[in-house]
């Protein structure tokens, strides 16, 4: 079966769904933190701090790569999609990002 590690170089995409929350003004582990701080990731999906982002944040990992961030919030109000193209050279494209809003945010 091999080492975890090998096992993820063949992964065309690693997602991780997260509940740390978006950041912090501390060091507390976040998604941002998270994602700085790792090799593998691709994409975190994250709550728990019910952030609303009009679209994902880009953060380079410990290897120089992109990782991507995102979340919609709470409550289903904002719903999104995230589209990547796969090509043979195994590079990774977000292709295109899209938020819809489904309703009223209760801070506005």
């Amino acid at each position: 079966m091999g080492n975890f590690a090998t096992q993820l170089n063949h992964a065309d995409r690693v997602i991780c769904l997260s509940h740390l929350g978006n950041k912090y003004g501390d060091n507390k582990i976040s998604d941002e933190l998270l994602a700085k701080e790792t090799e593998n990731i691709d994409l975190i999906i994250g709550g728990h701090t019910h952030t609303f982002l009009e679209a994902p944040v880009t953060y380079q990992n410990k290897s120089g790569s992109d990782v991507l961030v995102n979340q919609v919030g709470w409550a289903g109000i904002v719903l999104g999609r995230l589209d990547f193209e796969f090509s043979g050279s195994k590079k990774k494209n977000l292709a295109k990002s899209h938020t819809v809003l489904v309703g009223k945010k209760t801070n506005e």
